[in-house]
């Protein structure tokens, strides 16, 4: 008859014998820590606008949409789907049932409407305006909207004046990351200090001028992310970063200088990971500044610069002369265009046309290295150095990013600005808009230019669907631009990062955030 007895494991048969059992290791918490080259300056989606605070919105929040792995194609997230009405003027995004913010509230079409409205109505208690310092894409990302609105719990609807062809790129942005209501209730002004999103990672602690502390999400509607924690942890040096690398206290090494490349290189431990760059780099010049506001003066100071010298030396090869203010991987570059090759003789003779001499300048620069500009402050000594040949005296003037960012966005400085730019959504008005509209004065547009005619070109190509359309509208933005020489357009950079080789699962995507992150792991 079969004993209807307790059943022992085998662990109590050996514990009743007075064997210990071996014992079972839990798994370790795994760790991954990304070296930077700044501070971050907040974590409000749309208030905080600079690469280093991007970095980190990009893992805390989730936006309606995202990218494909590795490109700047817009693809489902929040949303799992949408749809675009025939006249092009409505679009519609159906949501998933499972998403939440990281204090347990619910992400649903409400949420997203209190999100909208939060930016749009100046009757909303929570009204971003009212928090400090806003440097977002609001204006670009909805610029003739006429409607919004929730369609139930699971769709949410936004309705333009006209189509808006880079919608979809620009609503993926982390800039359009979806914050909880109920903790920018909560927190105010302070917000952007106590970020809660829906991303695969959780904020913890911010500790000034060292790193971001952020825990998993175990409950990410994409899948819980492989490493327990994230710290992204500030290194202005660069040799001091490349330290760090090979000693394991970073794994992943972003901002990485172009003269730290040999070392990486020659270190069997370490992997040099390099994709086309969607960038560009150069100098904003002050149009509305004499004698900045002749543009035979601006055209000078482009002839004066050997861009290809910089290139193969400063830069290592890994980077592009702009003969375009778009990028030479972005689908409207124009290849025709000639740029502004060498040519000191000329220079000097545009600014004896334009009957300037003595002529002293200051250059304001960051302090440390950006995707941008994988140099730094370099470049702009090396700026100063050509431009000394052609009698120009060029004074540069360092700031940390922050304090730098503060500088210009004040909209006071009438010196020149370093500047660079990623792009934010993979689409050509993220460029020519931006860096050259009249509307993106003083945010993005440091040079004050403002052309009547680019600004329509600009707004023609927003409104229209056709892409080839739009790239011969882009084509003929880019000609006018680049003849007005309102930058020194210097190079477009390869996008360089840094990992040791234990780092899996880790693709590059070309708008330089760490999009997809929640599939990195770490071999042991």
């Amino acid at each position: 008859m079969f004993n209807r007895s307790v059943l022992l494991t085998g662990l109590t048969l050996l514990s009743l014998a007075g064997i210990t059992p071996p014992s079972v290791p839990a798994r370790a918490d795994t760790t991954l820590v990304i070296g930077l080259a700044a501070d971050p300056t907040g974590f409000d989606p749309e208030a905080v606008a600079n690469t280093t605070a991007n970095f980190v919105m990009g893992v805390i929040y989730d936006s309606l949409i995202r990218y494909e792995s590795g490109t700047a194609a817009p693809a489902p997230g929040v949303a799992e789907r949408w749809e675009i009405s025939p006249d092009g003027r409505t679009y519609t995004f159906h949501l998933r049932h499972d998403v939440r913010f990281h204090d347990g509230t619910k992400l649903d079409a409400q949420a997203v409407f209190w999100n909208i409205d939060r930016l749009l109505n100046k009757n909303n208690p929570q009204y971003i305006y009212n928090t400090g310092t806003v440097e977002g894409h609001i204006n670009d990302t909805y610029e003739g909207l006429i409607g919004y609105r929730a369609i139930g719990d699971d769709a949410f609807e936004f309705t333009f004046k006209s189509p808006v062809a880079p919608f979809l790129n620009s609503i993926a942005m982390e800039g359009n990351g979806l914050v909880s209501p109920a903790a920018a209730a909560k927190w105010g002004s302070d917000y952007r200090n106590h970020p809660v999103g829906s991303g695969p990672f959780i904020f913890r602690e911010h500790r000034a001028r060292d790193q971001v502390i952020l825990d998993a999400n175990p409950e990410y509607w994409h899948g819980r992310p492989k490493v327990d924690h994230l710290v992204f942890k500030e290194y202005p040096e660069p040799q001091a970063a490349v330290l760090a690398l090979k000693r394991d206290e970073i794994q992943i090494l972003c901002d990485l200088s172009s003269q730290s490349v040999p070392a990486i290189r020659a270190d069997p431990n370490l992997m040099l990971l390099t994709q086309p760059g969607m960038t560009v780099s150069g100098v904003a010049l002050p149009t509305n500044v004499p004698p900045f506001n002749d543009r035979r003066v601006r055209q000078a100071m482009n002839y004066a610069i050997d861009k290809e010298a910089l290139n193969k030396g400063l830069y290592q090869g890994l980077a592009l002369t702009m003969t375009s203010p778009v990028p030479n991987g972005m689908w409207s570059f124009d290849p025709t265009l000639p740029g502004y090759p060498y040519d000191p003789e000329k220079a000097k003779a545009l600014l004896t046309e334009a009957g300037v001499k003595d002529l002293k300048v200051e250059l304001l620069t960051y302090n440390s290295a950006r995707g941008y500009n994988p140099v730094g402050p370099a470049l702009a000594v090396a700026i100063q150095g050509y431009l000394k040949k052609i009698g120009v005296d060029v004074s540069v003037r360092q700031m940390e990013v922050g304090a730098y960012l503060s500088t210009v966005r004040a909209n006071t400085y009438q010196g020149w600005v370093m500047e660079g730019w990623t792009t934010t959504n993979g689409d050509p008005d993220n460029f020519v808009g931006e860096l050259f509209g009249g509307r993106a004065v003083p945010m993005h547009n440091w040079t004050h230019y403002a052309d009547p005619t680019v600004d329509k070109l600009i707004a023609d190509a927003v409104a229209a669907t056709d892409r080839d359309q739009r790239a011969a509208i882009y084509r003929e933005a880019q000609a006018r631009i680049m003849e007005d020489a309102p930058w020194l357009f210097i190079n477009s950079t390869t996008q360089v990062h840094a990992a040791r080789k234990n780092v899996k699962g880790y693709v590059l995507n070309p708008l330089q955030m760490f999009y997809g992150i929640e599939d990195i792991w770490l071999e042991p």
